[in-house]
């Protein structure tokens, strides 16, 4: 059987995913091109604007894949949408696991294929998340907090030292409480030392890092082990009153870590992210984040932004005070016109993108 493998987005997580799949099954037959296949299976992405993307991806499949094939969406918008999708005629609707289930029964070929994985360098050592936080549709979507084993992480990263000049360790969606499942305890910093003294002459950034992560023992590592030239450390804001309705560290807590890793190691690059518009943010609050950025331009080599959307289920979509998308997204230009920084935009509200996405898709579907 010839199965294609459609990816909707680009994210570490999903290429990880991705890679799982043909790694662990060698022996099928894998191809490009979904037009030619007997099965064809889409990893479909909830995040921002990717959500109507895997739409239209959905639909061009459906179109131009061979009437008998089998089409199989999977991945996040299946967690968060799966009764309109599985409202879509010939569309299959699963979880990845059972995308494993269907794939282990299925015959493999004589000979074992050579397939080339997705190339990045990123090495992913958890998936889950454990922190909750009140906007984020992670916890929705993925089950409960899941460590790799360092052996298996170091494995990969020998492989990974041979071409990449910079490898990121990061979690799928957290990377602070790695170990915990595992072996009861936050294990980080010691996956850190042992990953630093296996590899010394390899560059590491470590990325999605929660503040309330960046321990003593972690901060140590760092300081001693100067390898690790980069860290992702979020901050979200610096209004406590939004960081409490986020359920995020407060920015006292933040700033006393950021400060005392640059007193360490004061050529480490961190790079930051905050959210606008988030629901309660006035104007007055929107400002004092751009005085606060401001003020502390040295602490941070990069920003980025992200306009807050609501997502349906997230504790935030349910609080008042939401300001407007257009406010949302004028916020959202201020910082990254002023600070050069990254942007993320929310797609429209999720009412409206709700059914603007699946229309998109039936009017795809319609086209000749």
């Amino acid at each position: 059987m010839k199965i294609a493998l459609v990816l909707c987005s680009d994210m570490h997580m999903d290429i990880d995913k991705a890679n799982t799949l043909t790694s662990r099954y060698p022996n099928h037959e894998w191809y490009a091109d979904y037009t030619e296949t007997d099965m064809v299976i889409i990893m479909t992405c909830a995040f921002g604007t990717k959500k109507a993307y895997s739409m239209f991806v959905i639909a061009d499949v459906l179109k131009n894949a061979k009437p008998e094939a089998q089409i199989i969406a999977t991945g996040c918008l299946v967690k968060l949408n799966r009764a309109e999708l599985e409202a879509i005629p010939r569309l299959e609707v699963k979880s990845f696991d059972e995308v494993l289930q269907i794939l282990d029964k299925i015959p493999s070929s004589s000979e074992h294929q050579a397939v080339q994985k997705i190339r990045q360098n990123t090495v992913i050592i958890s998936s889950g998340c454990r922190k909750k936080c009140s906007y984020c549709v992670y916890p929705l979507i993925e089950g409960k907090y899941k460590s790799k084993p360092i052996e298996d992480i170091i494995c990969e990263i020998s492989v990974m030292v041979k071409s990449e000049p910079v490898i990121y360790i990061s979690g799928a969606q957290e990377t602070s409480d790695y170990g915990i499942d595992l072996y009861g305890a936050r294990k980080f910093a010691c996956l850190l030392e042992q990953i630093c003294t296996r590899f010394p002459n390899q560059s590491f950034v470590i990325g999605w890092f929660n503040p309330e992560g960046l321990t003593e023992d972690v901060i140590s590592v760092i300081e001693r082990y100067k390898n690790i030239i980069h860290i992702m450390l979020h901050t979200q804001h610096n209004d406590n009153g939004i960081l409490k309705s986020m359920h995020r560290p407060c920015i006292q807590i933040t700033e006393s870590k950021i400060k005392k890793l640059h007193s360490v190691r004061p050529d480490i690059q961190i790079s930051t992210e905050v959210i606008v518009g988030f629901p309660g943010e006035t104007e007055e609050i929107f400002n004092r984040l751009v005085l606060y950025l401001e003020e502390n331009r040295e602490l941070f080599y990069d920003i980025g932004v992200a306009s807050y959307e609501p997502v349906m289920g997230t504790p935030a979509a349910l609080l008042p005070n939401l300001p407007e998308y257009s406010v949302r997204q004028k916020r959202m230009e201020i910082i990254q016109k002023r600070f050069n920084a990254t942007a993320y935009p929310a797609p429209e509200d999720f009412k409206p993108l709700l059914s603007s996405f699946f229309e998109a898709f039936h009017i795809l579907a319609t086209l000749p």
